[in-house]
């Protein structure tokens, strides 16, 4: 019996996903194509004679699959694929149009929504057949890409079948329509891309001025954004309409996931509300009204509720003269009014890390994760039951990920849809997730074929670094991971704020000669753990470093792997304290580190600078996740 299968994707992704200044920009990003993959499923899972296969909804609706799940959670993969077992080519091809027109009809409606909420707060109603309406309809109308493709086969070579669909999907984009749109004018503050949405007035600045001023939440001082921008900043309000866990959702800032292990030490604490409320005074301050209050990572959710301010308030040159004016208004003489309050914030801050004992601190990781070869294993699928499986499978992997992050550790999820992972992490717990992350990988295979494998790209770097660089050298990273042999890989990158970069790649696990393996996240925390304790000083990273990187081969090895372990052995045991040398447990540890690090030279798992690299980071988070590491363990 002949059959079709159905494979439908929309575009643009990564691009709309990482124009982003705000982590909420991110989320919205995301949140916006699983809606819109979810309106699409929802038009053809309830169609007599066609089977939803990725991704699972377990026969219900998209909609009620995804608020049983999590509604908050960007969970939709930007694509699907159905089995229709009765319809007719031609029938496929008038339900595939009408889908696509559900979809594109969706969009205008949030953007709409989005302009509407936008002109009504600058007091001007008159945007319907004006330029800004030009403007509206040839950014909207053509934004989104949509490819589908119907094929037709039979359930006995369902493998080929599937693979020709795929290859058919990719010819469309190929040859994808081009439409030639003009931009002129200002540009748009977060895409750079698009101009900005006007009216074609002598100065459009004056309407984002009065949206900035009414509406500060959606639009800083000096911001202007295109129709599509502007959509994805309001499409929260959109989503609030349509399911009521939207409407008071918030997502935590970068200074809030980086200042997470700080917060949770002082969370109850009786100064942390005399703060907040001192940080509150300065809303009267020169006659702004600062959003001061936000959203805690979710696993500080229940016990801040609501004594919270964002994490910028923490750090000490947030009260500076020049701050306050810049990012909240604040000027010099409403400052000497608020002297007194300034001053007690001051006070109250350097109270609350006295008790800490440790500064907040001002990084963040950006995590990026994907399965190994996704492609090829659902290709070797023998039928749409195989595939059907591998389906559920992912789906719960995404709600694995969800407690990962959110629930027992110091992260906020951004997306999770089959094999794709992004997130956020307080670097207190990023080694954690990642752990979890990877062990949780659901198996894919079958039989006796090797087991499913995935790698990750992360991103280290400061609270107030660009949001959308961060992302990019995330992915990079991802990339750089997929690059290595076998896969299966890790890639971090560290981006200081002085501007100085160190980036490593290496396998999660190396296999050692006597059958052993070495896991190199529980390597990292090792090393983390003595450095943070002061057990071994961080100096002998670089004693090391000096000693040999003159002794280093043409592909960046070393020769010499006797002497590379007495030497690193020598400057640990040289580097590490009086405690130390008494205690038996300690020595052992450190026993083992030296002889995984000597493994990774000595074998040439790793080159040296990469090495050097690796010291460098994990040094670096053990000097910045100050926090108790006992603190963000599963329950």
């Amino acid at each position: 019996m002949t059959e079709n299968l159905i494979l439908f994707t929309i575009t643009p992704v990564q691009k709309f996903i990482t124009t982003a200044r705000k982590t909420e920009d991110l989320w919205l990003g995301s949140y916006i194509l699983s809606h819109l993959n979810a309106t699409a499923v929802h038009q053809i899972y309830a169609k007599e004679g066609i089977n939803i296969i990725y991704p699972s909804i377990g026969g219900v609706s998209p909609f009620e699959s995804w608020q049983k799940a999590d509604i908050t959670l960007p969970s939709f993969p930007n694509l699907f694929l159905a089995m229709s077992e009765k319809l007719s080519i031609e029938e496929l091809i008038q339900t595939m149009r009408y889908v696509e027109a559900a979809v594109q009809c969706e969009f205008e409606k949030m953007a709409r929504h989005a302009v509407e909420v936008f002109v009504k707060t600058v007091d001007n109603s008159t945007w319907n057949s004006t330029y800004a309406d030009q403007l509206f309809k040839k950014q909207i109308k053509h934004f989104l890409e949509l490819y589908w493709v119907v094929s037709s086969g039979s359930r006995e070579t369902y493998q080929n079948w599937y693979t020709q669909t795929g290859t058919r999907l990719a010819s469309a984009k190929n040859c994808r329509a081009f439409y030639q749109i003009g931009e002129s004018g200002r540009k748009c503050s977060l895409c750079g891309d698009r101009e900005i949405f006007h009216n074609r007035t002598r100065d459009p600045m004056k309407w984002w001025g009065r949206f900035a001023q009414r509406r500060a939440k959606y639009c800083r001082r000096g911001e202007a954004l295109c129709t599509v921008c502007l959509t994805k900043r309001l499409a929260g309000q959109y989503f609030g309409k349509k399911y009521p866990e939207m409407k008071t959702l918030a997502f935590p800032s970068t200074s809030e996931v980086s200042t997470a292990d700080f917060k949770f030490q002082i969370a109850e604490d009786g100064t942390y509300k005399k703060f907040v409320k001192a940080v509150k005074a300065l809303q009267n301050a020169n006659g702004n009204q600062l959003e001061v209050t936000v959203r805690p990572v979710p696993k500080l959710k229940e016990i801040q509720q609501n004594w919270n301010v964002d994490g910028d308030w923490l750090f000490e040159e947030s009260f500076s003269a020049e701050n306050l004016e810049r990012s909240y208004g604040i000027n010099k003489k409403a400052q000497m009014e608020q002297k007194e309050v300034i001053s007690q914030c001051n006070s109250l801050r350097r109270g609350l890390v006295k008790k800490v004992d440790f500064e907040p601190s001002r990084y963040f990781a950006v995590i990026v994760l994907d399965g190994d070869g996704m492609g090829q294993t659902i290709s070797q699928a023998k039928d749409w039951e195989a595939h059907t499986d591998i389906s559920s499978k992912l789906n719960e992997y995404t709600t694995k990920v969800r407690q990962i992050v959110n629930e027992n550790y110091l992260g906020k999820l951004i997306y999770a849809g089959g094999d794709d992972v992004l997130a956020l992490a307080n670097l207190t717990d990023l080694l954690n997730i990642l752990r979890d992350l990877r062990s949780k990988f659901p198996n894919l295979n079958n039989g006796g074929n090797p087991a499913s494998t995935a790698s990750a790209g992360v991103c280290i770097a400061h609270c107030k670094a660009p949001l959308g660089d961060v992302l990019h050298r995330a992915r990079t990273m991802e990339r750089a991971a997929k690059s290595v042999d076998g896969k299966d890989a890790l890639g971090i990158a560290l981006l200081k704020h002085s501007g100085n970069i160190s980036q490593t790649v290496f396998k999660w696990e190396y296999k050692d000669g006597d059958g052993k393996n070495i896991d190199m996240v529980t390597v990292s925390q090792n090393l983390v753990r003595l450095i943070k304790t002061g057990e071994v000083s961080k100096k002998f990273m670089y004693a090391f470093r000096d000693v040999f990187t003159r002794l280093t081969d043409l592909d960046g090895g070393l020769e010499l792997p006797g002497i590379v372990k007495s030497e690193l052995e020598r400057l640990i045991w040289r580097a590490a304290s009086e405690k130390v040398r008494s205690d038996a447990a300690i020595q052992k540890r450190i026993t083992k580190n030296v002889k995984d690090l000597t493994a990774l030279l000595a074998k040439k798992w790793m080159k040296f600078n990469d090495v050097i690299s690796f010291l460098e980071i994990i040094n670096f988070i053990a000097q910045e996740g100050k926090a108790d590491e006992t603190i963000s363990e599963a329950e």
